[in-house]
C-alpha cells in the first residue's frame, strides 16, 4: 500500500477542538480584562471641607458650586461630562457649575485643545478653566479625571466623587443621583463615589484620547 500523508481523523478533531478551547479562554480573558479596566477607579480627592480661598474659580453664595476636574485628553471622561449635563439640565438652576481642565507645564500650546474641551465649552451655563500649573487641582486636591466636588451656598463641601458608574459608562448611577439630590434641598448618607477616569498629573497617558 503507498505511504499516505493523512492524518486520522480524530486527531484533527482533537486539535480542533483545542484551538477552540483556546479561542474561547482568550475571549473569556479578553472580556475579563475589558470589564476590570471599566470597573477599576482612579484616587480619589483629598479635598479641602471649605472652598479654598483665593482659588481662581467663582463662588455663587446662592446656589450649590460644582466643580469638575478632567484631564484634557482622557477619553473616559466623555462619559462624565454627559452626565454633567444631565445634572446642569435636571438642576434646575441651583448648581454654579465649572471644569477645571488640567494643563501641565511643558506642554506645546495646543496640547488640550482636544475635543473634551472644546464639548465642554459648548454646554451652556458651564464655566470652563484651563489650569496651566494645576495649582487650583492641587487645592481642591482632586487625582482622577472626571471627579467632582459639590460645595453648598455657605462653601461647606457637601459631596466627592464621580458621576459615573464606571470608565466610559453613561447612565443613571449613585453619583449623578446623590448630586441632584443634593442640588434639590434633599440628604444624603455618606455623600461619595468612586471617580472613574485617568490620573489628573498624566501628562502623557497611554489613554490619551485623539485630540
Amino acid at each position: 500500500m503507498p505511504p499516505t500523508d493523512k492524518k486520522p481523523l480524530s486527531l484533527n478533531w482533537s486539535r480542533f477542538r483545542f484551538g477552540l478551547l483556546a479561542w474561547a479562554v482568550a475571549l473569556v480573558c479578553g472580556f475579563g480584562w475589558i470589564i476590570s479596566y471599566q470597573m477599576r477607579a482612579g484616587t480619589p480627592a483629598n479635598a479641602p471641607r471649605e472652598w479654598p480661598d483665593a482659588v481662581g474659580l467663582p463662588f455663587d453664595a446662592h446656589r450649590y458650586n460644582l466643580v469638575m476636574f478632567a484631564h484634557p485628553k482622557c477619553p473616559c471622561t466623555a462619559a462624565s461630562l454627559e452626565e454633567l449635563k444631565v445634572v446642569l439640565t435636571q438642576g434646575r438652576g441651583e448648581i454654579k457649575s465649572s471644569i477645571c481642565f488640567i494643563e501641565p507645564e511643558g506642554v506645546p500650546g495646543d496640547w488640550a485643545q482636544t475635543r473634551l474641551v472644546r464639548e465642554a465649552r459648548s454646554i451652556p451655563g458651564l464655566n470652563v478653566v484651563m489650569d496651566p500649573t494645576g495649582a487650583i487641582t492641587t487645592k481642591f486636591g482632586a487625582m482622577t479625571s472626571g471627579q467632582v466636588l459639590l460645595f453648598d451656598d455657605h462653601g461647606h463641601r457637601v459631596f466627592s466623587g464621580g458621576i459615573t458608574a464606571a470608565r466610559g459608562h453613561q447612565g443613571d448611577n449613585r453619583g449623578r443621583t446623590l448630586v441632584l439630590t443634593l442640588a434639590n434641598g434633599g440628604t444624603c448618607d455618606l455623600p461619595q463615589t468612586p471617580v472613574f477616569g485617568c490620573a489628573l498629573h498624566d501628562a502623557a497617558s497611554p489613554e490619551e484620547a485623539k485630540p
